[in-house]
């Protein structure tokens, strides 16, 4: 099978067993198998807990019945590439990501424009990232910032970006790995959004040769919404939940990139790149 292939069927898997655990939660949750499967994975979607689970069930899965065993030999951790980095530049990744968040969440902005989602579907996206009691904001926590942060960065720039890099190059691989990213996604705005975020996350992979990096990137770009809810500060076309599309300042999006460039200059220049890895 082509490594192309191989990694889109792998990826691709991800939202289908996502969608089968979520109506297992849903039928479960609803007491009830008369109901049909979207009424399920509607009624399993509501927690967020249930998503951090279905999340971690998919991708267990996924790398129980797929992942290479003789890539397990040195240890899981080494196969997919997380290794060890110093605190700083962890820290760092994280911040570039809670900057990058801005100039991705005007993708999604820009995207909506052509391609507009259901005010009850952004509503409960909205819901779902602006828990109002402890426990929510704790479920929030654990079901964007650090679930999907691990488990997608351990298929995508641990498993499937140097499987790909191996056998068709880091440019190659690097788009085919941050499309397949997007794609899993879902709807068109958020296959633009992830994979332009995708192709960051796997050159910040690459650079500093360790899937941790990627993680701590992907975890601060998840952060973000739940650090600077609307109660905190008012952000147009961030945290705010209008009729109609706004986007964020301009100045804030060139404040974005400037400083997401600026923190990734710092780490490019604190790490070595010695070829591939």
């Amino acid at each position: 099978m082509g490594g192309y292939l191989r990694a889109a069927l792998i990826a691709l898997a991800i939202p289908l067993l996502n969608r089968i655990f979520l109506a297992l939660a849903g039928f479960l949750q609803l007491k009830s198998v008369s109901v049909s499967w979207a009424e399920a994975i509607r009624a399993g979607a509501e927690a967020p807990l249930n998503l951090a689970l279905v999340q971690a069930a998919s991708v267990g899965v996924l790398f129980i019945v797929a992942f290479p065993h003789k890539s397990r030999e040195g240890g899981l951790l080494e196969a997919v590439h997380v290794r060890p980095l110093v605190g700083s530049i962890v820290a760092l990744c994280f911040a570039a990501g809670l900057s990058l968040q801005f100039t991705l969440a005007e993708v999604g902005n820009l995207a909506q424009e052509i391609w507009p989602l259901s005010f009850d579907e952004l509503a409960r996206r909205y819901e779902l990232l602006t828990p109002t009691t402890w426990w929510g904001g704790m479920s929030a926590l654990v079901a964007f910032v650090l679930v999907p942060p691990v488990t997608e960065e351990l298929v995508f720039r641990g498993w499937l970006l140097p499987m790909l890099q191996g056998r068709y190059g880091t440019p190659a691989a690097l788009v085919w790995s941050s499309v397949l990213f997007g794609i899993v996604h879902g709807e068109p705005g958020a296959i633009l959004y992830a994979t332009l975020g995708g192709l960051v996350l796997g050159a910040v992979a690459l650079r500093t040769k360790s899937t941790l990096a990627s993680i701590a990137l992907h975890a601060g770009i998840n952060a973000a919404p739940l650090l600077l809810p609307v109660a905190v500060v008012r952000i147009e076309g961030f945290n705010t939940l209008p009729g109609q599309v706004e986007h964020i300042s301009l100045w804030l999006i060139l404040l974005s990139i400037l400083v997401t460039a600026g923190l990734l200059t710092v780490l490019w220049r604190s790490t070595e790149d010695d070829g591939p890895s």
